[in-house]
């Protein structure tokens, strides 16, 4: 490999900023900034094809060195001669798009940017690599003398590692996203939470959730969001921005608060009303979500002042925390 000792730790001190990186897109741009320092271009681009869904993404600095509208210059004809040699056949470097062409002379190229005719206008140094998202990868352009082979080394040796810096910072927000929403149920009595995979697959992320998950764990309902119950378990389904996981399943034990209704005496639908009165419902609200009338529900109201002897509706709260009827 034509790199020297200095580029190398060029390359190594990129890498090292890049995982110093608070999100995936400020790491995106300080790479295209740092491969157009090591590798002098007019500008840099960072591109990716969708593998099973229609679009391309990519993020150009400065913006006007790459055509405004991606689509228009990587979504290939199929027939297309650079397709197959730059994304079915793949590369495990970097190469100049002249390499590619050879010596054609095309009036005008999909690849890389509109600006690129007769050919041999711009000079372009291309690095993709195929990820579970599509084809993904750098490019590079600049006017006047063609990309060294040098260069072209240096870019295939840079890319890998800035891949592999950008998926070690997606694993950690998936991880840090997940370690919160497992810390959000740590003491509150009864509550977990599980991830939910692309695949379908369950994570239980406490032992809570481990419990439980398996009285929920086929359940229809789990593939989208909202709120339902099995036996004595309140299960809410929400979208979740974690790469790889779509949504996460709280899981909510209602079996001791039952069993502390029945313990004192109060019916379930009584111990309900509380439930939805805890919930900021108002008694026609919890009518209409329990199916029954504004009467009935005013009555089980009434019932639980006299039963659990408070005198408003915040002492009756409050009771029912302290006496395990309600969830912290």
């Amino acid at each position: 490999m034509d790199i020297s000792a200095d580029d190398v730790r060029g390359v190594r001190q990129l890498v090292r900023e890049l995982e110093q990186t608070g999100d995936v897109e400020e790491l995106r741009a300080l790479a295209v900034r740092e491969l157009v320092r090591l590798i002098p271009a007019d500008g840099g681009q960072w591109y990716q094809f969708a593998e099973h869904a229609p679009g391309v993404r990519a993020l150009a600095l400065p913006a006007e060195s790459f055509h405004a509208d991606p689509t228009v210059i990587y979504e290939h004809p199929v027939d297309h001669p650079l397709t197959e040699a730059m994304l079915v056949a793949g590369t495990g470097g970097a190469w100049r798009v002249s390499d590619v062409a050879a010596d054609l002379d095309w009036q005008r190229t999909h690849c890389y940017n509109l600006d690129f005719r007769p050919f041999g206008m711009r000079r372009h140094l291309v690095a993709s690599s195929r990820e579970p998202a599509g084809v993904v990868g750098y490019a590079l352009v600049r006017g006047g003398s063609d990309f060294t082979e040098h260069q072209r080394e240096l870019l295939g040796y840079a890319h890998p590692r800035i891949a592999a810096a950008e998926r070690l910072l997606l694993e950690r927000q998936r991880m840090l996203a997940l370690a919160a929403a497992a810390l959000d149920s740590v003491g509150r009595p009864g509550h977990g939470a599980v991830a939910a995979g692309e695949d379908g697959s369950l994570q239980p992320l406490d032992s809570v959730a481990e419990a439980l998950l398996p009285l929920v764990r086929d359940d229809p309902r789990l593939a989208a969001p909202g709120t339902f119950r099995v036996a004595h378990t309140r299960v809410r389904v929400v979208p979740c921005a974690v790469p790889g996981v779509p949504r996460l399943v709280l899981l909510h034990d209602l079996a001791p608060g039952r069993a502390a209704a029945r313990r004192l005496g109060l019916t379930e639908r009584e111990h309900r009303t509380l439930e939805h009165i805890d919930a900021g419902r108002t008694p026609a609200e919890a009518a209409r979500a329990m199916g029954i009338s504004l009467t009935t529900v005013r009555g089980y109201v009434a019932s639980l002042h006299r039963k659990l002897a408070a005198g408003h509706t915040a002492a009756l709260l409050r009771t029912g925390r302290e006496l395990g009827l309600l969830g912290e």
